[in-house]
Protein backbone atom coordinates (compact mmCIF):
# COMPACT_ATOMS: atom_id res chain seq x y z
CA UNK A 1 0.00 0.00 0.00
CA UNK A 2 1.50 3.33 -1.11
CA UNK A 3 0.73 6.05 1.43
CA UNK A 4 1.57 9.70 0.60
CA UNK A 5 3.80 11.65 2.97
CA UNK A 6 1.45 13.44 5.35
CA UNK A 7 4.01 14.77 7.84
CA UNK A 8 3.62 18.51 8.39
CA UNK A 9 0.06 18.69 7.09
CA UNK A 10 -2.83 19.90 9.19
CA UNK A 11 -4.82 16.91 10.40
CA UNK A 12 -7.89 17.84 8.36
CA UNK A 13 -5.76 18.21 5.21
CA UNK A 14 -4.01 14.87 5.80
CA UNK A 15 -7.34 13.08 6.13
CA UNK A 16 -8.55 14.77 2.95
CA UNK A 17 -5.41 13.66 1.06
CA UNK A 18 -6.06 10.07 2.09
CA UNK A 19 -9.65 10.36 0.90
CA UNK A 20 -8.70 12.06 -2.40
CA UNK A 21 -6.12 9.35 -3.16
CA UNK A 22 -8.86 6.77 -2.95
CA UNK A 23 -7.13 4.97 -0.11
CA UNK A 24 -9.55 3.10 2.07
CA UNK A 25 -7.65 3.12 5.32
CA UNK A 26 -8.78 3.65 8.87
CA UNK A 27 -6.82 6.48 10.44
CA UNK A 28 -5.94 5.95 14.07
CA UNK A 29 -5.16 9.38 15.48
CA UNK A 30 -2.85 9.65 18.48
CA UNK A 31 -2.42 13.07 20.07
CA UNK A 32 1.00 14.01 21.41
CA UNK A 33 1.37 16.70 24.05
CA UNK A 34 4.91 17.87 24.82
CA UNK A 35 5.73 18.32 28.53
CA UNK A 36 5.71 22.13 28.24
CA UNK A 37 2.15 22.25 26.91
CA UNK A 38 0.31 21.48 30.15
CA UNK A 39 -0.89 25.06 30.71
CA UNK A 40 -1.69 25.89 27.09
CA UNK A 41 -5.31 26.31 26.13
CA UNK A 42 -5.98 23.99 23.20
CA UNK A 43 -9.08 25.83 22.00
CA UNK A 44 -7.58 29.00 20.54
CA UNK A 45 -4.65 29.77 18.27
CA UNK A 46 -3.53 26.17 17.78
CA UNK A 47 -3.85 23.69 14.96
CA UNK A 48 -3.13 19.98 14.90
CA UNK A 49 -0.46 18.80 12.48
CA UNK A 50 0.81 15.34 11.61
CA UNK A 51 4.28 14.77 13.10
CA UNK A 52 4.60 11.05 12.36
CA UNK A 53 2.82 8.39 10.35
CA UNK A 54 3.12 4.63 10.10
CA UNK A 55 1.15 1.69 8.84
CA UNK A 56 0.01 -0.36 11.82
CA UNK A 57 -2.04 -3.05 10.12
CA UNK A 58 -3.76 -4.04 6.96
CA UNK A 59 -5.79 -1.03 5.93
CA UNK A 60 -4.89 1.02 8.99
CA UNK A 61 -2.55 3.99 9.38
CA UNK A 62 -1.52 5.67 12.61
CA UNK A 63 -1.16 9.45 12.57
CA UNK A 64 0.63 11.07 15.49
CA UNK A 65 -0.50 14.69 15.76
CA UNK A 66 0.62 17.58 17.91
CA UNK A 67 -0.75 21.06 18.44
CA UNK A 68 1.17 24.01 17.05
CA UNK A 69 0.52 27.69 17.55
CA UNK A 70 -1.35 28.98 14.52
CA UNK A 71 0.28 31.87 12.69
CA UNK A 72 -1.97 33.71 10.21
CA UNK A 73 -0.64 33.92 6.61
CA UNK A 74 -0.25 37.70 6.84
CA UNK A 75 2.08 37.35 9.85
CA UNK A 76 5.66 38.34 9.11
CA UNK A 77 8.74 37.93 11.19
CA UNK A 78 9.85 40.95 13.13
CA UNK A 79 11.50 43.46 10.82
CA UNK A 80 13.59 46.41 11.85
CA UNK A 81 11.78 49.67 11.21
CA UNK A 82 12.33 53.37 11.66
CA UNK A 83 16.11 53.24 11.30
CA UNK A 84 16.72 50.65 14.02
CA UNK A 85 20.03 48.87 13.78
CA UNK A 86 20.66 45.16 13.98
Amino acid sequence: MEIPDLVGLRLQDALQVLKDCGLYVNARIVKYFPPGSKDLKQDYGFEERVIRQRIVGDGQIELIVSSFRYRPPEFESYKLTHGEEE
